[in-house]
């Protein structure tokens, strides 16, 4: 597709499909809180496993958010449908020698959503090792995923970090997701 003049200058405001959330007020666009959905969330605490069973991951930390929010601290609830991508980090340590597994997958409105699924082998003892993870999901209006994680080694956990001195540093979060609404 080309066009044989620009879509936008100092007079005329270019081209725009106004709907779907968008309007457009003398030549300002804006679009509803509906395409703005997005959500900071994150737990401080250490986490540990029971042993080859499903761990649903809790939060206990809500920064900006609009249109999403913690239901019954595990599930992260919206309020509008639409195309989601979902971006973690996990800090997870290990207390024993050998190697064990973990797996990290996510769930929607309390479904296993297939290909979600990482797996970690963690070797020997870990003070800590960081991972991260995005998925891209539609969510209906209502809708929530959870994140759980598995493992057989109850010497795995997710584990915070605590404040840091010379020189001064701030904590650090076992779990951190980030949510947002792309469409």
């Amino acid at each position: 597709m080309s066009y044989a003049a620009p879509l936008a200058s100092t007079t005329e405001f270019g081209v725009m499909k106004v709907g779907t959330g968008l309007t457009a007020t003398n030549g300002v666009v804006s679009g509803s809180t509906g395409l703005l959905s997005y959500g900071f969330f994150a737990d401080g605490t250490q986490t540990n496993p029971v042993a080859n069973a499903i761990n649903t991951v809790t939060f206990t930390i809500t920064g900006p958010a609009n249109g999403i929010s913690i239901v019954g601290g595990t599930a992260l609830t919206v309020v509008n449908a639409g195309t989601y991508t979902k971006l973690f980090t996990l800090l997870v340590n290990k207390t024993s020698g050998g190697t064990s597994s973990m797996s990290i997958w996510l769930r929607l409105n309390g479904v296993d959503v297939p290909g979600s699924r990482q797996d970690l082998e963690l070797t020997n003892t870990l003070a800590q090792i960081f991972t991260s993870g995005n998925y891209t999901l539609n969510i209906p209006a209502g809708g929530n995923i959870q994140m759980c994680w598995s493992s057989a080694d109850t010497t795995i956990a997710l584990t915070a970090l605590p404040a840091g001195v010379t020189p001064t540093r701030p904590t650090g979060d076992s779990i951190k997701v980030t949510l947002t609404r792309i469409s």
